[in-house]
């Protein structure tokens, strides 16, 4: 029975290859994509299960305050680890970790060679077996025995030492820091949350040794019990706060305990982790929506276009049912070719998926291994979606086609269309209604990024190239540095500085006056006086900060902002120039200048408190110079430029970064967004497009007859034309009415994510209108034009 409704089916799906060849197409695609978005949302969802203890595994995050706007965030002050694992009994054990130096890159040195390493991490010891770390070089047993070890993984010790063994080599950190190497452990997977390329123990710095519950910079993750009572601990850990901060010291409220497999799709909103391989739930779920949609199009063609078949396909049902097919067997048929065909589609979608994927990462951010489209999860998923398409795609058309009465054999009833006429109305609508606004989504973000990149930020970053210098081994091979740089031809400023904007600031707070209970939190740069100039800041009242201090002086000088200006409640800026305020860096430091509020971060976030000061004995060194540069020969002056860092520090690495590119990277997943929108945009209006092709070839089709009485009553080409495509616009133009109220509250809601951001524009609209109605008239105009310069005779002469 099987075998003959699979050989109809076939022989039906031969019989009419346009049908088919549309269908097989469309489906192919919608199958291709969701193909790829199994394979990528089971590489999401599979981020750090693989670990034994994953399931009593949590990280500490904290609630702060309204002084920090109730923000949530991954890092704690390092007493909290070692706090929670002495006083609360489920907690088993307890690892921080922490960037060196809070995450800026680091200059590795070997016997005769130079690195840059991003991923050099502190951690206490328990961290090896908290993430069951394996081993190709030493023991987790053995790796922090000694003092100043240092454990590298796999593909870090083949960087620095090809394929000799290291360990017992020695690495040298920033030319500060003399580590030995103890162990070397196999890569952590790719999708581990924990991206560690090398490990230091924490208690060989003052990091884990001077603890403290002020500074948030490590991330704490503990080890429960099994069967331990989450929110019972959770409990127990926050009562720690009020028993260790005094009152007005308290910036944070509670701590929160984030399961292990929750921390890379829902972290996106908590601020400060390390990590960076942080997900969004978010993203997932558009992707799943986009990819569903394209599929559903792709059902929708089919259903369409088998429908508007129905009378070509009435005389073979008759048939079937005179000869004794009931009901049930002529539904098995139909079915049998949906699920034929779907399969066929499937398949090519496979294929497709696997030629895909290097884009598919190229355009969403997400990477895909290719042994997940192998999985047996993957292939149940799509097992079940072949299922789903073959019943939503082939219902409609079975049920309707498998009503028609064998009295069509005798010409004795005519089918009734209306109400197939109808949903294959309706279905159309949908299709162009779900692309009208993906079009409008990629104008409106597209429109949003181009206003980002187009902004001014209250400085200049274009023409600014950054170079790590913490490396340096004195303040004298710095100043070496910065007078060989400034000899440079094209070189125009150059500022030393702690960080760059939308990098690894200071967090502090200033008071007007020490007495006062009121304070404000802002970042704080070190820097020099040539900062103004450099960053091409707009000076408000003062001067930038000094260009030189003299070893005596112990003042602390600060160049402010607006937003700190508005806090101090002063006047003006000039009211504020000489005055006072309270820091963390010196009770009373001078303000030497006020600035224009400018965006030090990304412009999702509103301009904040931000202080650059200059001081002897800073607390934070200068790590990075900032060049002004202004270069015909750009390739040429970064050569020339690497030249004289390797002249001056020839034990570092020449580590350097475009400051443009920089802050362009803030933005890197609506870049993604905007590339995945676009691609799953035309997507469905090609899908779409396929079907009014099928649909419009059909409808010519069956109305050929009256097409030639018409033109024998005189009707010219354009008029015909005109008829045939007149149905198709009217639906288009339906869509565009239903889309864009849809389309203008998802949008406005997208771009409440941002501070400063555009305001959804009619032309989006009008743009997005257009182009359906375009790509609809292209689909539709050749199988009309065909039809209206047919010769007459042809399709009357059987009358």
């Amino acid at each position: 029975m099987i075998k003959n409704y699979l050989k109809m089916a076939f022989r039906n799906m031969a019989a009419n290859k346009l049908f088919t060849s549309l269908n097989v197409a469309g489906l192919s695609i919608g199958m291709c994509v969701c193909i790829t978005l199994f394979a990528s949302i089971s590489y999401e969802l599979s981020f750090d299960r693989m670990y034994k203890n994953s399931k009593n595994i949590y990280r500490v995050n904290m609630q702060t305050d309204a002084q920090y706007n109730y923000q949530v965030w991954a890092q704690l002050p390092n007493s909290v680890g070692p706090a929670i694992v002495q006083t609360i009994p489920q907690v088993k054990s307890m690892t921080r970790l922490i960037k060196h130096d809070f995450g800026a890159r680091v200059s590795i040195k070997t016997d005769d060679r130079n690195f840059t390493e991003k991923r050099l991490y502190m951690a206490d010891a328990a961290v090896f077996n908290m993430f069951d770390i394996k081993f190709t070089e030493g023991s987790a047993q053995s790796a922090f025995a000694q003092p100043k070890s240092i454990v590298l993984s796999q593909s870090a010790k083949e960087r620095l030492y090809g394929k000799e063994p290291a360990f017992g080599k020695i690495i040298y950190v920033n030319n500060h820091d003399t580590l030995y190497v103890s162990g070397v452990y196999a890569d952590l997977p790719v999708n581990s949350t924990i991206d560690c390329d090398m490990i230091y123990n924490i208690m060989d710095s003052w990091a884990g040794k001077d603890v403290y519950w002020s500074n948030s910079s490590y991330e704490t993750y503990c080890l429960l019990q099994p069967g331990g009572d989450v929110q019972q601990v959770q409990a127990q850990a926050t009562a720690l706060i009020d028993k260790n901060v005094k009152k007005e010291n308290k910036y944070f409220s509670n701590f929160i305990f984030q399961a292990l497999s929750d921390i890379h799709l829902y972290s996106a909103d908590i601020r400060e982790g390390y990590s960076g391989r942080i997900g969004n739930i978010s993203t997932v779920k558009a992707l799943l929506f986009l990819s569903l949609l394209v599929l559903i199009i792709a059902c929708i063609n089919y259903m369409n276009m088998a429908t508007a078949r129905s009378q070509e396909r009435a005389m073979g049902i008759g048939v079937n049912k005179v000869l004794g097919a009931d009901k049930g067997r002529l539904l098995g048929l139909l079915y049998a070719e949906t699920a034929l065909l779907s399969f066929i589609a499937i398949v090519i979608g496979y294929v497709l998926a696997f030629a895909a994927r290097p884009i598919f990462e190229n355009v969403t951010g997400i990477i895909i291994n290719p042994s997940t489209l192998f999985t047996t999860p993957l292939i149940l998923s799509l097992l079940a979606t072949w299922l789903i398409v073959t019943i939503m795609a082939g219902s409609y058309p079975a049920y309707s086609m498998s009503r028609i009465s064998p009295l069509v054999l005798m010409n004795k009833l005519k089918l009734k269309h209306s109400v197939a006429d109808f949903v294959r109305r309706l279905l159309v609508v949908f299709q162009f209604a779900s692309s009208i606004i993906l079009i409008i989504s990629v104008i409106v973000i597209l429109q949003q990024i181009n206003y980002i990149r187009n902004k001014n930020l209250g400085y200049n970053p274009d023409g600014v190239v950054t170079v790590n210098i913490k490396a340096a081994q004195n303040k004298q091979q710095v100043a070496a540095l910065v007078n060989d740089l400034s000899g440079m031809t094209g070189v125009e400023s150059i500022s030393a500085v702690q960080s760059i904007p939308g990098d690894v600031e200071s967090g502090r707070s200033i008071k007007k006056l020490s007495t006062d209970k009121e304070s404000m939190p802002v970042k704080t740069c070190n820097t020099d006086g040539s900062i103004v100039k450099t960053l091409q800041l707009k000076l408000l009242a003062g001067s930038s900060l000094p260009p030189t201090l003299a070893v005596s002086d112990t003042n602390c000088y600060v160049l402010i902002n607006e937003a700190v200006l508005k806090f101090l409640d002063y006047k003006s800026p000039q009211d504020a120039v000489g005055r006072y305020i309270h820091t963390e860096m010196l009770d009373k430091a001078i303000i030497v200048g006020v600035v224009k509020n400018f965006n030090y971060q990304s412009l999702k976030s509103e301009i904040g408190g931000y202080v650059y000061y200059e001081m002897n004995k800073a607390p934070e060194s200068k790590r990075t110079l900032l060049i002004r540069y202004n270069a015909q020969r750009l390739p040429r002056f970064i050569e020339q430029m690497q030249n004289v860092v390797k002249a001056d520090m020839p034990n570092a690495s020449f580590d350097y970064e475009f400051l443009d590119s920089h802050i362009q990277n803030l933005y890197i997943s609506e870049h993604h967004t905007a590339r995945t929108a676009t691609v799953f945009s035309m997507l469905a209006i090609f899908v779409a497009c396929l079907g009014l092709f099928g649909l419009a070839a059909f409808i010519a089709e069956q109305r050929k007859k009256e097409i030639g009485i018409r033109k024998v009553l005189g009707a010219t080409v354009s008029g015909i034309t005109r008829l045939l495509t007149g149905d198709f616009l009217k639906l288009v133009i339906v869509s565009i009415l239903i889309a864009s109220p849809i389309a203008w509250y998802l949008m406005n809601n997208w771009l409440m994510s941002f501070t400063y951001r555009i305001q959804v524009s009619i032309w989006a609209f009008v743009i997005a209108g257009l182009t359906a109605v375009a790509f609809a008239l292209l689909t539709i105009s050749a199988h009309a034009i065909k039809a209206a310069v047919a010769n007459p005779i042809r399709s009357l002469r059987s009358e």
